[in-house]
């Protein structure tokens, strides 16, 4: 239980791990409970007694192992985290004013020496593990900061778990239109058949299972993507790295890695 109410209360945890599970079994939830709930106070008080009892704690946890497994195909994919690749001297992404001056401050606040074009392209390997080490340096000193860095952070992180998970959601909110389709009597299962004239009025509880449905499968199948998540994650990237410039020095000797 105190993980459960740990897991609400933070925003991480609440909005990138446990929204994704909850948003895939919604299309099922509303019909459950808006067609039976009233009629059947049995099958209310067990949804209640799963989400206390652990059910939420799970979805949360299959969310974050699911977009963990995906983000390790996406950093072969894409050849490296965009925290790596933005740092990197070969990358376009930064001009090169900005990304000289990035590296500058990382060696005056951070201590850390960045590898030179020509030692980068010698061991891109051996690079890599100092840009690495900058990031995950640089997150530790600014994993209490709010504003736009937790924000991006949060937004990469629901993203993520979003597309890992586009599968079980594309499954659910098919089965929720389906269903609200029959709630709705527009179809019937035995016999096969399909009667227009309902959706002039389909009910409440269609209604909301149709209109939830079909929000939550338009954006799994056209916008939670591959592309999704890596535009979040050069923003991330982007909100990191412009908070060097406010991050007071913590190392006042210079390092080598």
């Amino acid at each position: 239980m105190p993980a459960i109410f740990g897991m609400i209360k933070d925003p991480y945890e609440r909005k990138a791990r446990l929204i994704p599970g909850l948003l895939v079994a919604l299309p099922l939830i509303v019909p459950l409970i808006s067609v039976y709930g009233a009629k059947n106070p049995i099958l209310t008080s067990v949804i209640g007694l799963l989400s206390s009892c652990g059910a939420i704690f799970a979805l949360a946890n299959i969310s974050r192992g699911l977009g963990k497994k995906l983000e390790q195909k996406l950093i072969v994919k894409w050849g490296g985290m965009p925290t790596t690749i933005v740092l990197r001297h070969r990358d376009g992404y930064y001009d090169s004013v900005t990304k000289s001056r990035y590296h500058q401050v990382i060696l005056s606040k951070l201590g850390i020496q960045i590898p030179s074009p020509s030692e980068e392209l010698a061991d891109p390997q051996r690079a890599d593990d100092i840009y690495i080490g900058i990031t995950r340096r640089l997150r530790e000193l600014t994993r209490n900061k709010k504003g736009l860095l937790l924000n991006d952070n949060i937004s990469y992180g629901f993203h993520r778990n979003m597309v890992a998970m586009r599968i079980m959601g594309i499954l659910s909110s098919s089965l929720g239109i389906v269903y609200g389709l029959i709630i709705a009597k527009v179809l019937t299962i035995i016999p096969p058949h399909f009667e227009i004239i309902h959706f002039a009025n389909p009910g409440l509880a269609a209604s909301m299972t149709l209109l939830i449905s079909f929000i939550l499968l338009t954006s799994w199948v056209f916008y939670f993507n591959e592309d999704s998540i890596k535009r979040i994650g050069f923003s991330y990237a982007e909100r990191l790295f412009e908070s060097l410039l406010s991050l007071r020095g913590v190392s006042s000797k210079r390092k080598n890695i």
